[in-house]
């Protein structure tokens, strides 16, 4: 026994410090095993003005390279495409009448179509279900 009272005889000591020794020692091979992923690894800083594309790089990389999208990201991304789509349909057929010079339809008849696509603009969450197959069916695809 020390003079401090402890109570540890010098063979446990020394037990204690070898189960020290060995948790050190696989605490060091698991410090270097993260140490050479984390050198495998390869990184890439992507720079941009904001809506340059970079979080759409990043996307394609994860769907080309890992394991794509879950069944729940492919419904969210259903939505934005169709989104985008009618987006785009509204300003296209938006911008036909602003333009210099002006884009006429080709046929007058579908001027019910362009005032529908003008009127569902300013509704931001248009449900897809409410364009029926007989609207549809009128348009040449």
């Amino acid at each position: 026994m020390g003079c401090l009272g402890n109570s540890k005889t010098a063979e446990d000591q020394g037990v204690d410090e070898k189960e020290r020794r060995e948790a050190n020692k696989k605490i060091e091979k698991q410090l270097q095993k993260e140490r050479l992923a984390y050198k495998a690894t390869h990184r890439l800083l992507l720079l941009g003005a904001g809506e340059s594309g970079k979080s759409t790089i990043v996307k394609q990389m994860r769907i080309l390279h890992v394991n794509g999208f879950n069944p729940e990201e492919k419904k969210q991304k259903i939505l934005d495409i169709r989104k985008n789509v009618k987006d785009a349909i509204v300003t296209i057929v938006s911008a036909m009448s602003t333009i210099i010079p002006p884009v006429p339809l080709a046929n007058p008849e579908n001027q019910f179509r362009s005032d529908y696509i003008k009127s569902i603009a300013p509704i931001t969450d248009f449900e897809y279900s409410q364009v029926s197959k007989s609207f549809l069916k009128y348009f040449k695809w």
